[in-house]
Protein backbone atom coordinates (compact mmCIF):
# COMPACT_ATOMS: atom_id res chain seq x y z
CA UNK A 1 0.00 0.00 0.00
CA UNK A 2 1.59 3.14 -0.84
CA UNK A 3 1.81 5.87 1.84
CA UNK A 4 0.07 9.18 1.98
CA UNK A 5 1.92 12.30 2.01
CA UNK A 6 0.57 14.92 4.95
CA UNK A 7 2.09 18.07 5.96
CA UNK A 8 1.03 19.81 9.17
CA UNK A 9 2.09 23.04 8.62
CA UNK A 10 2.14 25.89 12.04
CA UNK A 11 4.80 27.67 13.95
CA UNK A 12 4.04 26.75 17.29
CA UNK A 13 6.60 23.69 17.83
CA UNK A 14 4.26 22.24 20.75
CA UNK A 15 2.09 22.20 18.41
CA UNK A 16 3.68 20.07 15.57
CA UNK A 17 5.54 18.03 18.15
CA UNK A 18 2.13 17.04 19.79
CA UNK A 19 0.98 15.53 16.08
CA UNK A 20 4.04 14.09 16.08
CA UNK A 21 3.54 11.62 18.68
CA UNK A 22 -0.42 11.38 18.29
CA UNK A 23 0.36 10.00 15.15
CA UNK A 24 2.91 8.19 15.70
CA UNK A 25 0.67 5.11 15.44
CA UNK A 26 -0.33 5.55 11.85
CA UNK A 27 3.23 5.52 10.10
CA UNK A 28 2.83 2.76 8.08
CA UNK A 29 -0.17 4.48 6.88
CA UNK A 30 0.85 8.19 6.15
CA UNK A 31 4.31 9.85 5.53
CA UNK A 32 4.67 12.75 7.74
CA UNK A 33 5.93 15.95 7.27
CA UNK A 34 6.15 19.32 8.83
CA UNK A 35 6.38 23.14 8.39
CA UNK A 36 7.09 25.70 10.60
CA UNK A 37 5.04 28.96 8.03
CA UNK A 38 4.03 29.25 4.79
CA UNK A 39 6.85 30.00 3.12
CA UNK A 40 8.37 26.42 4.16
CA UNK A 41 5.38 24.72 2.93
CA UNK A 42 5.49 25.81 -0.21
CA UNK A 43 9.04 25.30 -0.66
CA UNK A 44 8.77 21.37 0.91
CA UNK A 45 5.73 21.29 -1.70
CA UNK A 46 7.69 22.28 -4.91
CA UNK A 47 10.08 19.53 -4.37
CA UNK A 48 7.96 16.79 -2.69
CA UNK A 49 4.15 15.65 -3.67
CA UNK A 50 1.01 16.25 -0.90
CA UNK A 51 -1.67 14.31 -1.12
CA UNK A 52 -2.80 16.48 2.25
CA UNK A 53 -2.42 19.74 4.01
CA UNK A 54 -3.30 20.58 7.42
CA UNK A 55 -2.16 23.98 8.34
CA UNK A 56 -2.65 26.93 11.39
CA UNK A 57 -5.11 29.86 10.55
CA UNK A 58 -2.87 32.31 11.84
CA UNK A 59 0.68 32.98 11.28
CA UNK A 60 3.37 35.45 11.06
CA UNK A 61 4.51 36.01 7.28
CA UNK A 62 1.59 34.21 5.78
CA UNK A 63 -2.24 33.38 6.90
CA UNK A 64 -3.13 29.84 6.50
CA UNK A 65 -6.25 30.81 4.34
CA UNK A 66 -3.54 32.55 2.46
CA UNK A 67 -1.15 29.85 1.65
CA UNK A 68 -4.38 27.46 1.02
CA UNK A 69 -5.26 29.72 -1.84
CA UNK A 70 -1.75 29.16 -3.13
CA UNK A 71 -2.09 25.53 -2.33
CA UNK A 72 -5.49 25.22 -4.60
CA UNK A 73 -3.82 27.08 -7.55
CA UNK A 74 -0.93 25.46 -8.07
CA UNK A 75 -1.95 22.09 -6.38
CA UNK A 76 -5.52 21.14 -7.29
CA UNK A 77 -5.64 17.55 -6.15
CA UNK A 78 -4.07 18.22 -2.94
CA UNK A 79 -6.93 18.23 -0.20
CA UNK A 80 -6.73 21.27 2.07
CA UNK A 81 -7.74 21.36 5.83
CA UNK A 82 -7.37 24.06 8.90
CA UNK A 83 -6.74 22.89 12.08
CA UNK A 84 -6.75 26.35 13.93
CA UNK A 85 -7.70 27.90 17.45
CA UNK A 86 -8.81 30.35 15.93
CA UNK A 87 -12.67 30.65 15.59
CA UNK A 88 -13.75 34.35 15.11
CA UNK A 89 -16.33 35.14 12.24
CA UNK A 90 -13.73 36.16 9.86
CA UNK A 91 -10.95 33.39 10.55
CA UNK A 92 -14.02 30.98 10.33
CA UNK A 93 -15.31 32.62 7.25
CA UNK A 94 -12.23 32.64 4.99
CA UNK A 95 -10.63 29.07 6.23
CA UNK A 96 -13.98 27.78 5.20
CA UNK A 97 -13.69 29.44 1.56
CA UNK A 98 -10.47 27.53 0.76
CA UNK A 99 -10.45 24.30 3.27
CA UNK A 100 -12.49 21.38 2.60
CA UNK A 101 -12.15 20.91 6.47
CA UNK A 102 -11.95 23.66 9.94
CA UNK A 103 -11.03 21.66 12.30
CA UNK A 104 -10.52 23.23 16.47
CA UNK A 105 -7.94 23.26 18.65
CA UNK A 106 -7.75 21.07 20.53
CA UNK A 107 -8.18 18.29 18.47
CA UNK A 108 -7.50 14.86 19.82
CA UNK A 109 -5.81 11.95 17.73
CA UNK A 110 -8.44 9.85 17.33
CA UNK A 111 -10.27 12.79 15.51
CA UNK A 112 -7.93 13.85 13.46
CA UNK A 113 -7.38 10.05 12.61
CA UNK A 114 -10.50 9.58 11.85
CA UNK A 115 -10.93 12.85 9.48
CA UNK A 116 -8.14 12.29 7.73
CA UNK A 117 -9.06 8.83 6.80
CA UNK A 118 -12.16 9.36 5.47
CA UNK A 119 -10.83 12.34 3.63
CA UNK A 120 -8.57 10.04 2.15
CA UNK A 121 -11.30 7.18 1.49
CA UNK A 122 -13.27 10.13 -0.47
CA UNK A 123 -10.24 11.12 -2.60
CA UNK A 124 -10.14 8.06 -4.04
CA UNK A 125 -13.69 7.28 -5.18
CA UNK A 126 -13.39 10.92 -6.93
CA UNK A 127 -9.88 9.97 -8.49
CA UNK A 128 -12.69 7.97 -11.09
CA UNK A 129 -12.41 9.43 -14.44
CA UNK A 130 -15.60 8.12 -15.24
CA UNK A 131 -17.71 9.47 -12.44
CA UNK A 132 -16.66 12.97 -14.05
CA UNK A 133 -17.64 11.91 -17.71
CA UNK A 134 -20.82 10.89 -16.16
CA UNK A 135 -21.74 13.20 -13.62
CA UNK A 136 -20.03 16.59 -15.44
CA UNK A 137 -16.78 18.40 -14.08
CA UNK A 138 -17.34 20.86 -11.33
CA UNK A 139 -17.35 24.11 -13.58
CA UNK A 140 -20.68 22.17 -15.08
CA UNK A 141 -22.22 21.10 -11.60
CA UNK A 142 -24.58 23.87 -9.68
CA UNK A 143 -22.65 24.90 -6.64
CA UNK A 144 -24.11 25.09 -2.44
CA UNK A 145 -26.68 28.63 -2.68
CA UNK A 146 -25.70 31.00 -0.99
CA UNK A 147 -28.38 30.87 1.33
CA UNK A 148 -27.28 27.36 2.71
CA UNK A 149 -23.88 29.22 3.72
CA UNK A 150 -25.91 32.31 5.38
CA UNK A 151 -27.87 30.10 7.45
CA UNK A 152 -25.51 27.77 8.65
CA UNK A 153 -23.76 30.91 9.53
CA UNK A 154 -26.46 32.31 11.71
CA UNK A 155 -27.26 29.15 13.03
CA UNK A 156 -23.44 28.94 14.80
CA UNK A 157 -24.17 32.15 16.24
CA UNK A 158 -25.73 32.14 19.72
CA UNK A 159 -27.23 35.39 19.44
CA UNK A 160 -29.10 34.65 16.19
CA UNK A 161 -33.17 35.14 16.83
CA UNK A 162 -35.41 33.40 14.97
CA UNK A 163 -36.63 36.82 12.85
CA UNK A 164 -33.15 36.92 11.53
CA UNK A 165 -33.31 33.15 10.61
CA UNK A 166 -36.81 34.10 8.78
CA UNK A 167 -35.63 37.27 7.05
CA UNK A 168 -32.92 34.59 5.16
CA UNK A 169 -35.66 32.68 4.50
CA UNK A 170 -37.84 35.30 3.39
CA UNK A 171 -34.67 36.24 0.42
CA UNK A 172 -35.65 33.03 -1.20
CA UNK A 173 -39.35 32.72 -2.08
CA UNK A 174 -39.04 28.87 -3.12
CA UNK A 175 -37.65 27.94 0.17
CA UNK A 176 -39.81 30.00 2.24
CA UNK A 177 -43.16 28.09 0.45
CA UNK A 178 -41.34 24.73 1.17
CA UNK A 179 -40.91 25.45 4.47
CA UNK A 180 -44.06 26.47 4.77
CA UNK A 181 -45.32 23.69 3.62
CA UNK A 182 -43.82 21.07 5.30
CA UNK A 183 -44.57 22.35 8.31
CA UNK A 184 -48.52 22.46 7.28
CA UNK A 185 -48.33 18.72 6.32
CA UNK A 186 -49.51 15.66 7.86
CA UNK A 187 -45.95 14.89 9.37
CA UNK A 188 -46.63 17.95 12.25
CA UNK A 189 -50.50 16.84 12.48
CA UNK A 190 -51.20 20.65 13.52
CA UNK A 191 -54.67 21.86 13.93
CA UNK A 192 -54.56 24.93 12.49
CA UNK A 193 -52.52 26.77 9.23
CA UNK A 194 -49.59 28.04 9.75
CA UNK A 195 -48.22 31.58 7.75
CA UNK A 196 -45.88 33.01 9.52
CA UNK A 197 -41.97 31.89 9.09
CA UNK A 198 -41.47 32.68 12.34
CA UNK A 199 -43.45 30.30 13.58
CA UNK A 200 -42.79 27.76 10.99
CA UNK A 201 -38.89 27.70 12.11
CA UNK A 202 -39.78 27.71 16.02
CA UNK A 203 -41.95 24.28 14.78
CA UNK A 204 -39.05 22.91 12.83
CA UNK A 205 -36.40 23.72 14.67
CA UNK A 206 -33.11 25.35 13.59
CA UNK A 207 -30.92 21.94 13.31
CA UNK A 208 -33.47 21.03 10.32
CA UNK A 209 -33.54 23.89 8.38
CA UNK A 210 -30.44 23.54 6.90
CA UNK A 211 -31.70 19.95 5.66
CA UNK A 212 -34.46 21.59 4.24
CA UNK A 213 -32.45 23.93 2.37
CA UNK A 214 -29.82 21.60 0.99
CA UNK A 215 -32.79 18.69 -0.08
CA UNK A 216 -34.85 21.38 -1.99
CA UNK A 217 -31.65 22.79 -3.50
CA UNK A 218 -30.73 18.99 -4.51
CA UNK A 219 -34.46 19.02 -5.92
CA UNK A 220 -34.07 21.76 -8.04
CA UNK A 221 -30.45 20.86 -9.11
CA UNK A 222 -31.48 17.54 -10.31
CA UNK A 223 -34.35 17.71 -11.67
CA UNK A 224 -36.21 15.00 -13.63
CA UNK A 225 -38.20 15.62 -16.87
CA UNK A 226 -39.09 11.68 -17.73
CA UNK A 227 -42.83 10.92 -16.28
CA UNK A 228 -41.17 7.71 -16.38
CA UNK A 229 -38.87 8.30 -14.27
CA UNK A 230 -40.99 10.47 -11.90
CA UNK A 231 -42.45 7.36 -10.26
CA UNK A 232 -39.29 5.88 -8.59
CA UNK A 233 -38.03 9.77 -8.24
CA UNK A 234 -41.51 9.90 -5.02
CA UNK A 235 -40.02 6.26 -3.90
CA UNK A 236 -37.11 7.88 -3.65
CA UNK A 237 -37.91 11.04 -1.36
CA UNK A 238 -40.36 8.74 0.65
CA UNK A 239 -37.29 6.44 1.36
CA UNK A 240 -35.05 9.69 2.44
CA UNK A 241 -37.70 10.94 4.68
CA UNK A 242 -37.85 7.71 6.27
CA UNK A 243 -34.29 7.46 6.61
CA UNK A 244 -33.06 10.42 7.89
CA UNK A 245 -35.55 10.25 10.53
CA UNK A 246 -34.55 6.75 11.88
CA UNK A 247 -31.00 7.61 11.48
CA UNK A 248 -31.11 10.68 13.55
CA UNK A 249 -33.04 8.22 15.83
CA UNK A 250 -30.56 5.87 16.03
CA UNK A 251 -27.58 8.41 16.61
CA UNK A 252 -29.69 9.48 19.74
CA UNK A 253 -30.09 6.02 21.21
CA UNK A 254 -26.47 5.61 20.89
CA UNK A 255 -25.55 8.69 22.90
CA UNK A 256 -24.53 10.34 19.87
CA UNK A 257 -23.80 14.15 21.26
CA UNK A 258 -23.23 17.64 19.73
CA UNK A 259 -23.70 17.71 15.88
CA UNK A 260 -23.71 13.94 15.79
CA UNK A 261 -27.09 13.05 15.21
CA UNK A 262 -27.81 15.77 12.50
CA UNK A 263 -24.61 14.12 10.82
CA UNK A 264 -26.64 10.99 10.44
CA UNK A 265 -30.04 12.77 9.65
CA UNK A 266 -28.65 14.77 7.25
CA UNK A 267 -26.62 11.68 5.51
CA UNK A 268 -29.74 9.54 5.63
CA UNK A 269 -31.49 12.71 3.69
CA UNK A 270 -28.70 12.48 0.83
CA UNK A 271 -27.82 9.02 0.94
CA UNK A 272 -29.61 8.23 -2.55
CA UNK A 273 -28.84 11.72 -4.03
CA UNK A 274 -26.75 9.44 -6.43
CA UNK A 275 -29.66 7.80 -7.40
CA UNK A 276 -31.56 11.11 -8.05
CA UNK A 277 -28.27 12.01 -10.22
CA UNK A 278 -28.87 9.25 -12.35
CA UNK A 279 -32.60 9.93 -12.89
CA UNK A 280 -31.79 13.53 -14.24
CA UNK A 281 -28.73 12.48 -16.08
CA UNK A 282 -28.61 8.85 -16.99
CA UNK A 283 -30.96 8.66 -19.94
CA UNK A 284 -31.18 5.21 -21.35
CA UNK A 285 -28.46 4.21 -18.92
CA UNK A 286 -31.36 4.47 -15.77
CA UNK A 287 -33.70 2.56 -17.61
CA UNK A 288 -31.02 0.02 -18.57
CA UNK A 289 -30.56 -0.13 -14.65
CA UNK A 290 -34.29 -0.68 -13.69
CA UNK A 291 -34.56 -3.32 -16.56
CA UNK A 292 -31.62 -5.52 -15.47
CA UNK A 293 -32.68 -5.07 -11.59
CA UNK A 294 -36.30 -6.58 -12.41
CA UNK A 295 -34.29 -10.03 -14.49
CA UNK A 296 -31.34 -10.47 -12.51
CA UNK A 297 -30.24 -11.56 -8.96
CA UNK A 298 -27.01 -9.45 -9.44
CA UNK A 299 -26.54 -6.71 -6.59
CA UNK A 300 -27.65 -2.92 -7.47
CA UNK A 301 -24.34 -1.92 -6.69
CA UNK A 302 -22.62 -4.36 -9.18
CA UNK A 303 -25.08 -3.78 -12.01
CA UNK A 304 -24.32 0.27 -11.43
CA UNK A 305 -21.03 0.13 -12.30
CA UNK A 306 -21.25 -2.07 -15.04
CA UNK A 307 -23.75 0.16 -16.50
CA UNK A 308 -22.70 4.03 -15.40
CA UNK A 309 -18.78 2.78 -14.61
CA UNK A 310 -19.78 3.83 -10.66
CA UNK A 311 -22.34 3.85 -8.06
CA UNK A 312 -25.06 6.30 -6.96
CA UNK A 313 -22.50 6.52 -3.83
CA UNK A 314 -19.87 7.47 -5.67
CA UNK A 315 -21.64 9.54 -7.60
CA UNK A 316 -23.23 11.73 -4.40
CA UNK A 317 -20.04 11.74 -2.76
CA UNK A 318 -18.32 13.76 -5.70
CA UNK A 319 -21.23 16.29 -5.80
CA UNK A 320 -21.17 16.44 -2.28
CA UNK A 321 -17.26 16.72 -1.36
CA UNK A 322 -17.53 19.57 -4.38
CA UNK A 323 -19.65 21.06 -2.20
CA UNK A 324 -17.57 20.61 0.90
CA UNK A 325 -20.35 18.92 3.03
CA UNK A 326 -18.39 17.24 6.10
CA UNK A 327 -16.56 14.34 4.93
CA UNK A 328 -18.33 12.11 7.74
CA UNK A 329 -21.49 12.76 5.75
CA UNK A 330 -19.98 11.93 2.50
CA UNK A 331 -18.20 9.12 4.47
CA UNK A 332 -21.77 7.19 5.62
CA UNK A 333 -23.23 8.01 1.98
CA UNK A 334 -20.32 6.57 0.21
CA UNK A 335 -20.01 3.34 2.32
CA UNK A 336 -23.47 2.93 3.01
CA UNK A 337 -23.33 -0.37 1.23
CA UNK A 338 -19.69 -1.37 2.89
CA UNK A 339 -19.83 0.36 6.06
CA UNK A 340 -16.58 -2.74 7.13
CA UNK A 341 -14.31 -0.67 4.75
CA UNK A 342 -14.18 1.95 7.28
CA UNK A 343 -11.70 2.22 9.84
CA UNK A 344 -12.77 3.47 12.56
CA UNK A 345 -14.77 1.38 14.98
CA UNK A 346 -17.41 3.07 16.54
CA UNK A 347 -20.92 4.27 15.85
CA UNK A 348 -21.09 7.23 13.88
CA UNK A 349 -23.18 9.13 10.94
CA UNK A 350 -22.06 5.87 8.85
CA UNK A 351 -23.45 2.96 11.39
CA UNK A 352 -27.19 5.22 11.35
CA UNK A 353 -27.58 5.73 8.17
CA UNK A 354 -26.20 1.45 7.11
CA UNK A 355 -28.67 0.48 9.78
CA UNK A 356 -31.83 3.08 8.91
CA UNK A 357 -31.63 1.89 5.18
CA UNK A 358 -31.45 -1.53 5.80
CA UNK A 359 -34.45 -1.84 8.32
CA UNK A 360 -36.99 0.81 6.17
CA UNK A 361 -36.41 -0.48 2.08
CA UNK A 362 -39.38 -0.64 0.20
CA UNK A 363 -41.27 -3.99 0.65
CA UNK A 364 -40.19 -6.78 -1.43
CA UNK A 365 -43.13 -6.70 -3.32
CA UNK A 366 -42.88 -2.88 -4.56
CA UNK A 367 -41.28 -2.44 -7.74
CA UNK A 368 -38.83 0.14 -6.21
CA UNK A 369 -37.19 -2.80 -3.74
CA UNK A 370 -34.69 -3.47 -6.08
CA UNK A 371 -33.55 -0.24 -6.57
CA UNK A 372 -33.56 0.45 -2.74
CA UNK A 373 -31.75 -2.70 -2.09
CA UNK A 374 -28.97 -2.27 0.76
CA UNK A 375 -28.05 -5.75 2.70
CA UNK A 376 -27.11 -5.87 6.66
CA UNK A 377 -23.48 -6.16 7.39
CA UNK A 378 -23.94 -7.71 10.47
CA UNK A 379 -19.90 -8.20 10.78
CA UNK A 380 -19.44 -4.70 10.75
CA UNK A 381 -22.42 -4.81 13.64
CA UNK A 382 -20.16 -7.01 15.61
CA UNK A 383 -16.75 -5.49 14.93
CA UNK A 384 -18.15 -2.17 16.83
CA UNK A 385 -20.12 -4.45 19.30
CA UNK A 386 -23.63 -3.17 18.20
CA UNK A 387 -25.25 -6.38 17.05
CA UNK A 388 -26.99 -6.97 20.16
CA UNK A 389 -28.58 -3.31 19.23
CA UNK A 390 -30.43 -4.48 16.16
CA UNK A 391 -34.19 -5.51 17.86
CA UNK A 392 -34.24 -2.21 19.47
CA UNK A 393 -33.64 -0.31 16.15
CA UNK A 394 -35.75 -2.52 14.56
CA UNK A 395 -38.46 -0.81 17.19
CA UNK A 396 -37.65 2.43 16.16
CA UNK A 397 -37.95 1.36 12.84
CA UNK A 398 -42.11 -0.31 13.42
CA UNK A 399 -42.72 3.17 14.49
CA UNK A 400 -41.71 4.90 12.20
CA UNK A 401 -42.91 2.93 9.64
CA UNK A 402 -46.65 3.13 11.32
CA UNK A 403 -46.46 6.85 11.30
CA UNK A 404 -45.85 7.29 7.45
CA UNK A 405 -48.39 4.15 6.62
CA UNK A 406 -51.14 6.30 8.63
CA UNK A 407 -50.48 9.79 6.76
Amino acid sequence: MNKKNILFVDDNENVISGIQRQLRPYREQWQLFFAGNGAQALQLMAQQPIDLIVSDMMMPGMRGDKLLNIVSEHYPATVRMILSGDADEESLKNGLEVAHQYLSKPCSAETLREVISQVFKIQTCLRNPRIVAGVGDANQLPSLPRIYQELNKAIADENTTTQDIANIFASDMVLSAKLLQLVNSPYFGLNRIVSSLTDAINLIGLKKLSSLVLSVHVKTSFSINDPEIAHYMECLWQDSGRVSELARQIALSEGQQEDRPDQAYLGGLLHNMGLLIFMSRGGDKLKTLIERLKNTDTPTAALETAIFGFTRSEAAAYVLSLWKIPPRIIEAILLQNSPSDTGYDGVNALTAVHIAACLLKPPAKSDCARLFEITLDTEYLQRINKLDRLPHWQTLADKIIAHHAAK
